[in-house]
């Protein structure tokens, strides 16, 4: 199953006030590297919306880590561990393998979320396109390689 579907269906277990309560969960601090989603961009949004936004923001992997650790906040820990076992590292990660490079880029800090780790990779296939996170920081001394290879 795929990610945004696990999360989803997480979402899908809690009433309208704990969704209330995990979109204001979003706001807060919840994982180091992990800004919170301004509020602005969360309350009108239903789930598959809070889903998006999620992923857009933090990326599958801590799409599903921030979920897990907010649903334990929330003292829901049978919905954290039953995601937490069906998440990236448990079987999707098998049936989703991912996809051949084809255009890659690396970056030392994004704003839109967790910041990827030195050397991270974005990879496309086709005619993908790929969103760029903002790249903050600046000064001197601070250098950032981006390499974009078509094939």
């Amino acid at each position: 199953m795929q990610v945004p579907r696990l999360i989803l269906d997480s979402l899908d277990e809690l009433g309208a006030d704990d969704f209330k309560r995990f979109r204001w969960n979003l706001t807060q601090p919840v994982l180091d590297g992990c800004r919170p989603i301004p509020k602005s961009c969360l309350e009108k949004e239903d789930r598959p919306d809070v889903v998006g936004r999620m992923i857009s923001s933090y990326g599958e992997e801590s799409a599903v880590k921030v979920t897990v650790e907010i649903l334990k906040r929330m003292n829901l820990n049978n919905e954290a561990e039953k995601l937490q076992n069906a998440g990236p590292a448990g079987s999707t990660a098998a049936q989703n393998p991912p996809p051949t490079p084809s255009s890659s880029s690396s970056s030392s800090s994004s704003s839109s979320g967790c910041s990827p780790a030195a050397g991270a990779t974005v990879c496309a296939q086709g005619r993908s396109v790929i969103v760029a996170p903002n790249i903050e920081g600046g000064g001197a001394g601070v250098s950032i390689n981006m390499n974009i290879n078509t094939q």
